[in-house]
């Protein structure tokens, strides 16, 4: 016989789990279907940063001026495998699509706009679950080498005010009284108050998993073959050992794994996997005080609860190649340049899949084919940050409420308009 949950979230990372929050919070009954661990999902080794102040579109011309300059860098922020980019080829043609100045700004605008009651939607869950000493507000520092490279950005700066992004521009000193461990190579920089950080992101994503189990969710590990459709409506999954579940809701939110579902039911997106890489220092040697963006270079560092944590890179090589941890050896020479007393020993390396879309805009999104699918999923560098607010909206749009944002510009048929 088939089991029965009025709403399956397939996917036990951050989304999915914020997902479950709000639906479960309405009183439905709901079931996490996760394919992996709950303590191996992406979201457990993130940079941890909530990071509002982030709504600028990766794509533009200066990204596509310098990305054959950055491929050739064995230090550089992108890496593209060869054998995967035929496959790559359509996203990267939308890529180049959405850097336009005045796409650029409606994204960016519609971003902001998400992302705006982050913070609070991230209070909510942590005051509700018990969790709130996880998060440290201590501000964020974007760090430069140069003038040069601080002016290049500054029209990425002027777009971030003009979408309510506060911040200060500071000179070395005040680099320093910040972070005194910066190293000569940090000239200056920009610092965002409104920002925060998780001391262990896996500690969040555990802790949520076990207080969602408290209230009634139910939790399976398993592999979703398919949802299964009749007419305009699904009626649940089956998974890949063959068992049915049925159900009345049916979310999508499976990461970077999530294209495959939305085919089989006639949505095409265009979604890859960013594979992104840290190292967590044990015993780094300095003092860093908050989350820190070294522009230039690309890379972040987050003080955590077991160590200093150092990470950033793209890399494309789909989903099923095995981690390059090289990347994690060039971003630990990167931080030496600006830390020269930083101690890189012990550390443990960590790879993940960002799901990102062309344009850097998640889709949170009901099917226009079916009358009870929800996606939620593509939220590149800001699955964290947007994770709590995606599950709020999402909860809306289950319950037939009108979203608190707009969520035009995170529709799942976007590119196909």
């Amino acid at each position: 016989m088939a089991e029965t949950a009025q709403t399956v979230v397939i996917g036990g990372g951050i989304i999915g789990l914020a997902c479950a929050f709000y639906l479960r919070a309405q009183g439905r009954s709901v079931r996490i279907i996760h394919a992996a661990e709950i303590n191996e999902s992406t979201s457990c080794g993130n940079a941890g940063g909530v990071a509002t102040a982030e709504v600028i579109p990766l794509s533009g011309p200066g990204t596509l001026l310098r990305a054959p300059k950055w491929v050739l860098d064995p230090l550089g922020p992108l890496t593209i495998n060869p054998a995967h980019l035929p496959r790559l080829l359509p996203w990267l043609w939308q890529f180049v699509r959405a850097g336009s100045p005045a796409k650029r700004r409606y994204l960016a605008m519609a971003m902001a706009d998400l992302l705006a009651t982050a913070h609070d939607d991230h209070a909510t869950v942590l005051k509700t679950t018990g969790m709130s000493h996880l998060m440290e507000k201590k501000g964020t520092l974007f760090v430069y080498k140069s003038e040069k490279g601080m002016r290049a950005d500054r029209p990425a700066w002027d777009l971030r005010g003009d979408c309510g992004v506060e911040f200060e521009a500071l000179d070395r000193s005040g680099l320093l009284s910040f972070e005194p461990a910066l190293g000569p190579l940090a000239a200056r920089g920009y610092r965002v108050e409104n920002w925060a950080h998780y001391r262990d992101p896996a500690e969040l994503v555990i802790g949520l998993a076990t207080d969602l189990k408290s209230r009634g969710v139910k939790f399976q590990q398993a592999s979703v073959d398919r949802v299964n459709v009749v007419g305009g409506t699904a009626t649940g999954v089956t998974l890949r050992t063959g068992s049915v579940i049925k159900a009345e809701q049916v979310v999508v939110a499976t990461g970077a794994w999530s294209a495959r579902l939305a085919a089989q039911l006639g949505h095409r997106v265009y979604l890859e996997s960013e594979r992104g890489y840290n190292t967590t220092l044990p015993d780094p040697g300095v003092d860093i005080r908050s989350f820190v963006t070294f522009s230039e270079d690309f890379f972040v560092m987050t003080p955590m609860r077991m160590g200093l944590r150092i990470g950033g890179a793209v890399e494309f090589a789909g989903l099923d190649r095995p981690a390059n941890y090289s990347r994690c050896k060039a971003l630990l020479k990167l931080a030496k340049t600006y830390l020269p007393a930083l101690n890189t020993k012990g550390g443990s390396e960590w790879m993940g899949h960002r799901p990102s879309t062309p344009d850097t805009v998640p889709v949170i999104s009901a099917s226009e084919k079916y009358n009870n699918v929800y996606f939620a999923f593509g939220h590149g560098h800001l699955g964290l940050t947007g994770s709590m607010t995606t599950g709020r909206l999402i909860a809306e749009l289950v319950a037939g409420k009108t979203p608190s944002t707009d969520l035009g510009p995170f529709r799942i048929d976007r590119f196909n308009r």
